[in-house]
């Protein structure tokens, strides 16, 4: 691993119990990350808008400008619609390790539960 990990190589580092969380950080992590893909997905709608830029004139230059403008909206290199979709596909990969973390927990405590309950009826 050189730099910084990826949200899948997280998910790994938990899974061979190389990081750990705290009861109940993942749930608050994997709902906030649903609350920030929701206000993600508001403002690649609100971006629509800025896809059409008037008032730059009609010659040359200004139509050049424009077409510039709305190309960094939407559908050009490094636009904002794209850079958008990849905050979101980050930030789904993120809530997906959350919400992997707190079934593993859940799973583990319910299995100690049992097994406390299994010692309590042996008695």
């Amino acid at each position: 691993m050189n730099g910084i990990p990826s949200w899948p190589e997280i998910g790994a580092m938990i899974d061979t119990g190389h990081l750990t969380l705290e009861p109940g950080v993942a749930e608050k992590c994997a709902q906030r990350c649903s609350e920030l893909i929701d206000q993600l997905r508001e403002l690649k709608v609100q971006s629509g808008e800025l896809t059409r830029i008037d008032g730059l004139g009609s010659l040359p230059s200004g139509l050049a400008l424009t077409r510039k403008f709305e190309q960094k909206a939407s559908g050009g290199e490094h636009s904002l619609d794209h850079a958008l979709d990849d905050h979101i596909t980050v930030v789904e990969q993120m809530r997906s390790v959350f919400e992997k973390v707190a079934a593993d927990y859940d799973a583990a405590e319910q299995s100690n539960i049992q097994a406390l309950n299994m010692i309590d009826s042996g008695r």
